[in-house]
C-alpha cells in the first residue's frame, strides 16, 4: 500500500482541483530526459529500469516514480508511488515538487500539499494504511 501523491504544475492560484477550468492543459514539466535529471538532484541516488521506472530508497522510507517517456517526449506530470513510515517521505514529496517547480496533490485526501499540509497529510495516509493492515480479510 502506497502513498500516491501527484505531481504537476497545477495553477499555482487554486487552492483545489476542483478551481481548475475545465478546458485547463498542464504545462509540461520537460522532456523525459530533463524529468530525469531534476529527480536525480532531487532524489540523489535514484536508479532507474529500462522501461523508466525510477526507484529511490530514502532513510525509512522508498519512491518509486514511473518516467517510462522517451528522452525527448514532453512529461505533464509524475507520480510518486510512496513506502514506508518515516517523516522524511514528505519531505521528499515537496521536495520533487519544488525541483521540478510544480505542484503536489495527495491522491488520497485530494489536497494540495505545502510545507504546513505534508506531514499531516502522510500521518493520516498512515494512519490509514495501519488500519487497513491490521483488519484481518473476509
Amino acid at each position: 500500500m502506497s502513498w500516491d501523491v501527484f505531481i504537476m504544475r497545477f495553477p499555482p492560484e487554486g487552492a483545489a482541483v476542483d478551481e481548475i477550468d475545465e478546458g485547463w492543459e498542464p504545462p509540461s514539466l520537460g522532456a523525459g530526459r530533463v524529468v530525469r535529471a531534476v529527480l536525480a538532484e532531487a532524489l540523489p541516488g535514484i536508479e532507474y529500469s529500462h522501461s523508466g521506472w525510477g526507484d529511490y530508497e530514502g532513510p525509512g522510507f522508498a519512491i518509486s516514480i514511473p518516467v517510462a517517456g522517451a528522452d525527448d517526449v514532453s512529461v505533464a506530470g509524475v507520480s510518486l508511488f510512496i513506502h514506508g513510515a518515516t517523516e522524511a517521505a514528505a519531505h521528499a514529496a515537496l521536495a520533487v515538487a519544488d525541483a521540478l517547480e510544480a505542484r503536489a496533490f495527495d491522491t488520497r485526501s485530494g489536497d494540495f500539499l505545502s510545507a504546513g499540509t505534508a506531514q499531516p497529510a502522510f500521518d493520516a495516509w498512515r494512519a490509514h494504511r495501519d488500519r487497513v493492515l491490521d483488519q484481518p480479510g473476509p
